[in-house]
């Protein structure tokens, strides 16, 4: 281009340029002593190539063009959930911080709704707590069972009679033991049910079977829960009876013992999980056989099995 008598290279404000040079081959040469020598033989091979399609300097070109890509995808990711984030905070808050886990009752019960008794049914993940709540409430589908998934929140359920009205609580496993007793108090509590799946390992189960023992152990002046332990999913093929999962947890019990330091009474004694264990009544459990662990949750009603050695 010429400007009066003057010749001016275009190029010389152009930013892609570095004196006449592409920014390409400038940002080649620097970056070639710091890469491995196949690398830059395949760059050799790759440029002549492509360069009919992409100009010269084709590997630096599809480089940058893809890092380019990966961070404006990255940026648009981070966006992206933040926003649903903020959008569905009321909704969806961390599963393991929702203050809202404070309030045992559903967001639609009403908070002036009476109740005469309270049962718990508590236990690990995928135990088959929420399958018996709804068993317990009636609400199956039509084949009588009704597919549940795993809770991320409580659920609050009442059975009304003539006598009384029981308020039924199903937590969800993911709380773990020491947060259950946090949320909810045991001397709110009657009558306690821990859901042990039949199928798998008890050493989960234990967990919190040890801890609310030990909580009722250190409050021994209130009034505590009854404690029932269901052997759910008793019909599959591959579950264990009540006698062998009772002396399971009767042995993780003793090694939960062994591990804490504070595993002594008042009185300085050891706890004796063997006699405790002979004192805490099991019942098998399934979705088409509830009647025991419904008498249990319903009136109190210890179910009719051997619970002593």
């Amino acid at each position: 281009m010429t400007n009066g008598n003057t010749m001016v290279d275009e190029t010389d404000n152009d930013p892609s340029f570095d004196n006449g040079r592409p920014f390409q081959v400038t940002l080649r040469e620097n970056l070639t002593p710091y890469l491995p020598p196949p690398v830059i033989k395949a760059m050799q091979k790759i440029d002549p190539v492509l360069e009919p399609v992409v100009g010269p300097e084709a590997s630096v070109n599809l480089g940058g063009s893809l890092l380019l890509a990966f961070l404006l995808y990255r940026v648009a990711q981070t966006l992206f959930t933040s926003r649903s984030s903020l959008g569905s905070s009321s909704k969806n808050t961390a599963i393991q911080e929702d203050e809202r886990d404070q309030d045992i009752l559903t967001s639609n019960a009403k908070a002036n709704r009476s109740f005469d008794e309270t049962v718990l049914l508590c236990g690990p993940s995928l135990a088959g707590k929420t399958s018996i709540f709804y068993r317990l409430l009636q609400r199956v589908g039509g084949n009588g069972v009704t597919e549940t998934v795993r809770s991320v929140k409580s659920n609050t359920g009442f059975l009304d009679s003539s006598e009384k009205s029981i308020r039924i609580l199903d937590t969800p496993g993911h709380w773990g033991a020491q947060k259950l007793l946090r949320v909810v108090g045991l001397q709110d509590v009657q009558r306690l049910v821990v859901v042990v799946d039949s199928t798998q390992p008890v050493a989960p189960a234990a967990d919190y079977l040890y801890a609310i023992i030990k909580a009722k152990i250190s409050d021994a002046d209130s009034d505590s829960p009854n404690v029932l332990i269901a052997c759910h999913k008793s019909d599959h093929a591959k579950a264990k009876n009540a006698r062998r999962i009772k002396l399971q947890l009767r042995s993780e019990l003793i090694r939960l013992g062994k591990l804490d330091t504070d595993s002594e009474t008042e009185t300085g004694d050891q706890v004796n999980w063997e006699e405790i264990m002979n004192n805490i009544p099991l019942c098998p459990s399934n979705i088409s056989s509830l009647e025991q662990l419904q008498d249990f949750c319903t009136t109190g009603k210890l179910p009719q099995i051997a619970t002593k050695r």
